[in-house]
């Protein structure tokens, strides 16, 4: 399998949505591991908690 096939499937597969804000438009794409022990509730607090 070429690594172009396998990226393109890899991008396919990742949840996502698009923001616009003001004339900017922003292609916003994530990814959870299966083998996390973290919520994402847990994760959002840890990230507001550290950006403060």
């Amino acid at each position: 399998m070429k690594k172009a096939d396998s990226t393109k499937r890899a991008q396919e597969k990742r949840k996502g949505f698009t923001k616009k804000i003001g004339s900017a438009a922003y292609d916003v794409s994530f990814h959870f591991s299966r083998r996390s022990r973290e919520s994402m509730n847990d994760k959002i607090i840890r990230l507001i908690e550290n950006d403060i």
